[in-house]
């Protein structure tokens, strides 16, 4: 045992060098997993997935004993040469990418999103011109103004190239998240901790596969965390609210962000402003929001934990659970708002969201990512990396048009975060030459 701690001091940088090399190398198996018939993606997409987690533990572990400077540059250059790459991926793990599209070149077209369905017969031109969504072509969009605005911006240059310029949108996002965990860990004890979302394969593949609108939303959750820290609070306020009109669920941390403020006021004022103007402009160009907003929030349900069980134990409740959980949520965030830490209160109020959420896509955890390195837990850590399992529904969706999600995935999402943190407990009670890096952080953020 002391021979092989021995080797692995020795060679660590040699280790983390290997690891980020392999990493970059495999990088583009996500085209050839594309490629693949509908039907036969969820297992080498899971083991793409598993052997990029791999392999980001690795370089983290090797870093954290060779803190070399030109080391962690490596590792973020590596991050964001990933991402590059991926910007031409297909996005063949959902159809969010076309309905963000189509969302927008209906607001192009000069008509209003909110109000009409992309099966309305009154798309029927845009249709004949614009890729149309393959799914949920009865209900109209749901999301909020500026996201749409942000559609509206990509699809206007074009059929041809609105793909590839939200894939680049959202590239650029997850880089700039990127580069500010660096600015903010480099100049610290931790700076090695910026491999975890470096090489974090949630916020790479994501971003750079899936597209989803959450890379923006964690760049706006990142700065509000980073500014909060600084004592920026009005800075704050706006990013968290930027985060908000983007997409509403992330607005809960506002509370932890007014929590710390002292004009509270002020700052909650703030924090509501994007929404508010946002939704302020839209009503003055005659887009009325909300959409099928309050029809997803009542109905949509995928991958939750907690829901199951809610459902289980209560079956037919008339969406009573629904509002339990919300409100159970909601409590959780209060408690952790006055009672942790800025860092600590920012990540577990976004996990307890998650948490209580009724829907649980891999890619709503986009904004726990940063926060993972911010603040490695074994429980975030854990939880970004099965959240994609529950991708399995898709073979059958994709190949036959069947909706039928298995329940091992979401058992799993519920397990592994426990078994992460009662091994962490377990290993952080030996003697701290064995002890796990992921141990009580000594956050630079307060």
């Amino acid at each position: 045992m002391l021979l092989t701690r021995e080797l692995w001091r020795r060679h660590a940088s040699g280790i983390a060098a290997a690891a980020i090399a392999l990493y970059l190398a495999i990088t583009p198996a996500a085209y050839l997993i594309a490629a693949r018939p509908a039907g036969t993606r969820f297992a080498p997409y899971i083991a793409y997935h598993g052997a990029l987690t791999l392999l980001m533990l690795l370089a983290w572990a090797a870093l954290r004993r060779a803190p070399r400077p030109s080391l962690v540059l490596a590792v973020v250059v590596a991050g964001v040469i990933a991402r590059l790459l991926l910007i031409g991926a297909p996005s063949f793990t959902s159809t969010d990418v076309s309905r963000y599209l189509w969302d927008g070149a209906v607001v192009v077209h000069g008509q209003d999103p909110y109000a009409l369905a992309p099966g309305s017969p009154a798309l029927a031109s845009l249709a004949a011109d614009f890729p149309a969504p393959i799914d949920h072509t009865d209900v109209p969009t749901c999301y909020p103004p500026l996201a749409v605005a942000l559609f509206a911006m990509s699809a206007a240059t074009g059929p041809g190239a609105a793909w590839i310029a939200w894939k680049m949108l959202v590239a650029l996002a997850s880089i700039a998240t990127l580069l500010l965990v660096w600015s903010h860990l480099r100049s610290g004890e931790r700076a090695a901790d910026v491999a975890l979302l470096a090489l974090g394969p949630l916020a790479l593949l994501e971003s750079g596969v899936g597209g989803h609108l959450d890379a923006l939303v964690a760049l706006a959750v990142t700065v509000a965390v980073v500014a909060a820290a600084a004592g920026h609070m009005r800075s704050a306020a706006l990013a968290i609210g930027c985060a908000a009109a983007l997409k509403l669920v992330p607005g809960v941390l506002a509370i932890v962000i007014v929590r710390r403020a002292t004009r509270r006021v002020q700052v909650a004022l703030l924090c509501a402003l994007p929404l508010a103007l946002s939704v302020a402009v839209a009503l003055w160009l005659r887009v009325t929001p909300l959409g099928s907003l309050p029809l997803v929030a009542q109905t949509w349900s995928f991958g939750s934990p907690a829901w199951a069980l809610a459902t289980w134990l209560w079956p037919d409740d008339g969406g009573a659970s629904r509002l339990a959980l919300l409100a159970f949520g909601l409590a959780l965030v209060l408690v952790m708002a006055w009672r942790r830490p800025l860092v600590a209160a920012m990540q577990e109020a976004f996990g307890a969201t998650l948490a209580v959420s009724p829907t649980l896509y891999p890619w709503y955890a986009s904004a726990l990512a940063p926060l993972v390195a911010l603040r490695p837990t074994a429980w975030s850590v854990a939880l970004v990396a099965v959240l994609p399992t529950s991708y399995e529904v898709l073979d059958a969706y994709q190949a036959r048009g069947e909706w039928l999600p298995a329940q091992w995935p979401i058992v799993l999402v519920a397990v592994a975060p426990l078994v992460a943190t009662l091994a962490r407990s377990i290993l952080t009670t030996r003697p701290s030459s064995l002890a796990s890096p992921l141990r009580a952080p000594q956050a630079s953020i307060t």
